[in-house]
């Protein structure tokens, strides 16, 4: 659950719009600059936490991201979709568990969470800040209803690109997470076929797709 949260988060900070926009932009101005994005390239360092327990975790990793396909790496696992089939890697346990994308209902990919965005949270406030000593629009959001994964969020984006650089959020048992995102490319060159996986050899092959047992 907490490497599907890395997915969900890095995938969230897929945003960009062009530059020179003086206000804060709105969640519907960020899903449609979001459909305009070719791809994006960055590490990550992500912290979680509860309220419940007296304790956090740390990880860093590397994201590709293109559209519904993603490549997430960390010093753990390796989760790769193409949009159609996710593979989640474990070279600790020797195992690659296979799944239909949409399947993996706990990974929410940046369609699935942009496109109701806007329907299931509000901007509660904004303003500016800085950033490692750049400027951004800070997005303060708060859930609309119950659909909400997160209770509220909040989001630093960079005013010269509009780039999500920073996400903040709390779900609703208390739960605290906060990514970062470094070395931002976007529209980056995709060379290879990072979005697909072959397994290595003896290691153990968990396929769970639908049509596996055809």
């Amino acid at each position: 659950m907490r490497l599907r949260t890395v997915v969900f988060a890095l995938l969230l900070l897929g945003l960009s719009v062009p530059a020179a926009a003086q206000e804060a932009p709105s969640l519907n101005a960020l899903q449609a600059r979001y459909d305009q994005l070719n791809g994006l390239r960055g590490s990550f360092t992500q912290v979680t936490a509860s309220e419940f327990a007296d304790d956090s975790s740390r990880i860093e990793g590397r994201v590709l991201l293109a559209g519904n396909k993603y490549r997430v790496e960390t010093p753990g696992q390796t989760v790769i979709t193409n949009g159609t089939t996710t593979w989640i890697y474990s070279p600790a346990d020797s195992q690659v568990v296979i799944n239909d994308a949409e399947a993996n209902t706990s990974t929410i990919t940046p369609q699935t969470f942009l496109t109701a965005s806007a329907k299931r949270y509000d901007v509660a406030s904004t303003r500016t800040a800085r950033r490692e000593g750049v400027p951004h629009d800070v997005l303060s959001l708060t859930a609309a209803g119950d659909s909400a994964r997160f209770r509220e969020a909040t989001l630093w984006v960079r005013q010269s690109d509009r780039i999500v650089t920073r996400l903040r959020a709390t779900d609703r048992n208390g739960a605290t997470l906060d990514l970062r995102l470094h070395g931002i490319v976007v529209n980056p060159t995709v060379e290879g076929t990072p979005f697909t996986f072959s397994p290595p050899e003896d290691i153990e092959v968990v396929d769970l797709r639908a049509d596996a047992s055809k």
